[in-house]
């Protein structure tokens, strides 16, 4: 997710973009759901996962219900169509793998902290980057909720644009308002139930992000009840980590510390 801009900008129609579709990675016997971000695709969370590949595990990215096509079929979904889309890629991944661990970058973190509160069980640890717990403009993002309360919006209301500045990836240049007051409906649903989440858990941030509140880190490490957590930051990256110049110390992190979850034998089913 960018940052919010002002007037919509010109249409972008994803839909033949191959980058923007689900991909699996690898066949190993321990299994990883990728969850990409907020307008973003299943593109952006491909290094982690070609990299898991290789280190023998199974990486599956969904491509969540709205993205990756037009963005008004993102204006007419919640965040329940997304973790709905996110649970059953949890389901499929373990009918082949013994050992699952999630990872989400932005909004998919806070799907993959979701998935954690309902499936406790299963997720065997969780790698967050650069969580979507408080936007750097936050107040203007939740008027949104009583924006998306009316009846009619003109699409200019509706539809904002973002700033896309430096990405390498296939995402949206706009922001349904309607679903972005169900992203803020999400931070709170999860904020709440972070005291209850016990996975081991790995935090990564990048200092020069300009879409997260310096807080959002912080915030999620400090209410999680995780015997197991610890947060790093990347001084040469912002956002979208797994793009950004330290993407590889980046993917390595995640990948040593899933290795060594999965190690101890504390990763079940």
């Amino acid at each position: 997710m960018g940052s919010l801009g002002g007037r919509a900008g010109a249409l972008i129609d994803l839909s033949a973009d191959g980058r923007a579709r689900s991909f699996r990675a690898g066949d190993g016997e321990k299994g990883c759901l990728l969850l990409h971000g907020f307008t973003g695709t299943p593109d952006e969370m491909r290094p982690l996962g070609e990299m898991l590949a290789e280190r023998g595990y199974t990486a599956l990215c969904p491509l969540l219900p709205g993205h990756g096509t037009r963005v008004e079929d993102l204006a007419g979904t919640v965040w329940t169509d997304w973790f709905a889309c996110a649970l059953a890629a949890w389901d499929e991944l373990g009918r082949t793998t013994k050992a699952r661990v999630a990872a989400g970058l932005s909004m998919g973190a806070l799907l993959a902290l979701e998935l954690a509160h309902e499936r406790p069980a299963e997720v065997g640890a969780l790698a967050l980057l650069a969580p979507a717990m408080r936007l750097r403009n936050q107040r203007a993002a939740e008027r949104s909720i009583w924006i998306s309360r009316m009846r009619f919006l003109p699409r200019r209301l509706a539809i904002v644009a973002k700033k896309n500045a430096g990405r390498r990836t296939p995402s949206y240049d706009e922001v349904p308002i309607r679903a972005l007051a169900s992203m803020i409906h999400l931070q709170r649903a999860v904020a709440a139930k972070l005291p209850a989440i016990r996975t081991p858990t790995l935090i990564l941030e990048g200092a020069l992000d300009a879409t997260l509140c310096p807080s959002a880190g912080p915030l999620v490490l400090s209410a999680l009840a995780s015997e197991r957590k610890s947060r790093k930051v990347f001084t040469s990256s912002g956002h979208v980590l797994t793009e950004d110049p330290d993407a590889p110390e980046v993917l390595a992190a995640v990948a040593s510390f899933f290795d060594d979850e999965i190690a101890s034998g504390l990763a079940p089913r």
